[in-house]
């Protein structure tokens, strides 16, 4: 007999069996039916991913220490992280976040523009 082709299924590959009995299931001695195999080939996932993150797990997203959170934290009210402080835990949500920290993208050396125009010349901004 000649051997089904192979399926693949998300990288993962099931190779049938070269025998026509072996792909039965079996109860007991008597043959119950063909063995059917689930081939997924989609996963949807409805639900936007926007968790609220504690500090410690905010960290390790960003890249920073728990210490400087804390610090952006206690900025002025119109600098500061958002969070939200729930029965003694500090909580962030990551959009929220994503956005704060956009706030302070810069392109090229933002010292040497800086000093280019307290000499008065022209950065190339603008």
């Amino acid at each position: 007999m000649a051997l089904a082709p192979p399926v693949s299924t998300m990288g993962r590959r099931l190779v049938a069996s070269a025998s026509a009995d072996s792909l039965t299931k079996t109860r007991g001695a008597e043959p119950v039916g063909p063995a059917r195999f689930l081939v997924l080939e989609r996963v949807a996932i409805t639900t936007e991913l926007d968790p609220f993150l504690p500090l410690r797990a905010l960290a390790a997203y960003a890249g920073l220490s728990v210490r400087t959170l804390r610090q952006y934290l206690d900025l002025p009210p119109g600098q500061a992280l958002p969070c939200y402080r729930v029965g003694g835990k500090i909580l962030v949500r990551r959009s929220q976040f994503d956005a704060w920290v956009a706030q302070y993208q810069t392109r090229g050396r933002p010292a040497l523009a800086r000093a280019l125009s307290d000499f008065g010349l022209d950065t190339g901004e603008g």
